[in-house]
């Protein structure tokens, strides 16, 4: 009998201490997003300071934690490309422990949400990356495609957190426009389910299941319009519809944001860290506890600009070695620019920042045609020597290129689409797609349907609408983004695989391949088309 007492009396000691006293309680919670390789206080050209770095939050960190507050730290993806230090570490040093992992487990992240360009890097990638962090990847509207494992979630759903009695809930959903921005071998195995759809199911799970005193969604999601269809920028309307979440740190569209969303069961809280270290979105949680329930919780937010934080000494001190071997990588010499190319003079029609990109898509493909859009319109690359760090600027995102079929018609009709978002300013550049390989005129002042007018192809031949072209384009451009093939060609997105002729290597390694075997690049415009009246 005192045995079963003691075991009794042991068990009630246990569930005590499992759960939160009563009283108040304080946490901090912080977030960071599309770091896109921002490791390092310095960039690769000897003497720059990035104003913004993992190096600069890991000293505000540590000042949080030095107060004495209970910190939870979380990422909201988006960290595997986008700086040489990332290719590097995804591609060429895949034998070390991957920089961002060992950055991440230094700051003490207590979970990582999967972003886009992460799934961009490929399952060698990101699968390594999963297993070497040691935390919760979330991606909870994830699903495996095939297997004994189908139906399940690729990435982990949700994590718990708890500080000082407090649990912490932490959900994590990627972008489920993914299919639409990258290749399929990239994400082979898995599907992404609108974060919508899915949201309100797995939020009523894990309080069903864990009780959790915080709901925290982490969604790499941009703010958005807050309508229902808004499928890339999903986050304020999540946060005004679904029920049960008191902090949504959500990021992808690179502008910070703070405030608060009505909500059917009460106000929440929606914060947005920008990108590259910029903020660090931060929620001050206090909750009060009586007789074991919560009875009143209160969040004060705000952004925190790292720009006013110090570098982390400790921190580039442990990461120097990794800094030293990405900038000798970076500034390794592939050839030399005979002219400036200025980036911005793609937004004006044909240019040498463009040409270059269309040589080399046609040459590495043997396509008749190439269709590209500028990537970087900022800037220039001033003649001299290039290097590898160059390549970054120039070509910033880890596209693969595809070669497909098109005929005459939807390649008219695909420049139709590209032409007038550029005439009427709508979008991102990276949709105003050009096209060599044809000359052709666009005219500003004429209808929809009828601006371009394709004259011949450039080596001389007749252009027929009815003929078949090979056509060279970014695997970005293939999987449907941007709405170029199927609203402007007509080509049903569910047809577009039949079309294939070929997928290439990235364009990144082309046109380093191009610019080693060249030696020396004489930049030129090449005046195939122009804007007409």
């Amino acid at each position: 009998m005192k045995k079963l007492y003691r075991l009794l009396l042991l068990l009630s000691i246990v569930t005590a201490c499992s759960g939160a006293a009563d009283g108040i309680h304080n946490l901090t919670i912080c977030s960071t997003t599309d770091l896109h390789g921002a490791y390092f206080d310095s960039l690769y050209d000897g003497n720059t300071v990035r104003k913004t770095s993992l190096s600069r939050v890991s000293q505000y960190v540590k000042s949080v934690r030095n107060n004495g507050d209970n910190l939870v730290l979380i990422d909201i993806g988006d960290n595997l490309q986008g700086d040489p230090a990332a290719y590097y570490f995804n591609y060429v040093n895949t034998t070390d422990e991957h920089v961002c992992v060992r950055t991440f487990k230094y700051l003490g992240y207590d979970a990582v949400v999967v972003g886009n360009h992460d799934l961009e890097a490929g399952h060698s990638v990101y699968d390594r990356f999963r297993k070497d962090i040691g935390i919760p990847y979330l991606a909870a509207n994830t699903v495996i495609t095939e297997g004994e494992k189908k139906g399940e979630p690729y990435f982990d759903q949700y994590t718990i957190v708890k500080r000082d009695g407090i649990k912490v809930a932490v959900i994590g959903m990627t972008n489920s426009c993914i299919k639409m921005w990258i290749s399929s071998k990239l994400y082979e195995g898995i599907d992404f389910m609108p974060i919508a759809d899915v949201t309100q199911q797995v939020v009523d799970q894990v309080i069903e299941k864990e009780n959790p005193h915080i709901v925290v969604l982490g969604l790499h999601s941009g703010v958005g319009t807050g309508r229902d269809d808004d499928l890339e920028d999903a986050s304020l309307a999540v946060a005004k519809s679904v029920k049960g979440v008191d902090i949504i740190f959500c990021g992808h569209d690179h502008h910070p944001d703070a405030r608060v969303v009505e909500n059917p069961s009460g106000n929440v809280i929606l914060l947005d860290g920008g990108s590259r270290a910029s903020v660090v979105a931060q929620c001050l949680a206090t909750i009060e506890i009586k007789k074991g329930k919560v009875v009143d919780k209160h969040f004060d937010y705000r952004l925190i600009p790292m720009a006013d934080c110090e570098s982390d000494t400790a921190y580039n001190t442990t990461f120097a070695p990794d800094f030293e071997e990405v900038k000798e990588f970076a500034n390794e010499e592939i050839g030399e620019l005979k002219e400036t190319i200025h980036m911005a003079d793609a937004l004006y029609g044909p240019s040498a920042y463009l040409h270059l990109i269309h040589t080399v898509q046609n040459e590495s493909s043997g396509a008749d045609i190439s269709i590209a859009s500028p990537l970087s319109t900022g800037g220039e690359i001033k003649a001299g020597k290039l290097k590898f760090l160059d390549l970054v600027t120039i070509y910033p995102f880890e596209n693969q290129l595809y070669v497909i079929k098109m005929t005459g018609d939807q390649i008219k009709n695909y420049l139709e689409y590209s032409y007038d978002n550029w005439i009427k300013g709508n979008g991102p550049s990276f949709n105003y797609d050009s096209a060599e390989g044809i000359n052709y005129t666009v005219s500003k002042s004429a209808a929809y349907g009828e601006r371009v007018h394709i004259i011949s192809m450039q080596n001389g031949e007749k252009f027929d609408p009815e003929k078949s072209y090979k056509v060279a384009m970014t695997s970005y451009r293939f999987s449907g983004a941007g709405g170029m093939l199927e609203e402007g060609a007509g080509i049903d997105q569910n047809q577009i695989k039949d079309l294939l002729v070929d997928i290439l290597p990235e364009i990144r390694v082309l046109l380093n391949d191009y610019i080693v075997a060249k030696k020396e690049i004489f930049p030129k415009r090449e005046d195939n088309w122009s804007f007409v009246r």
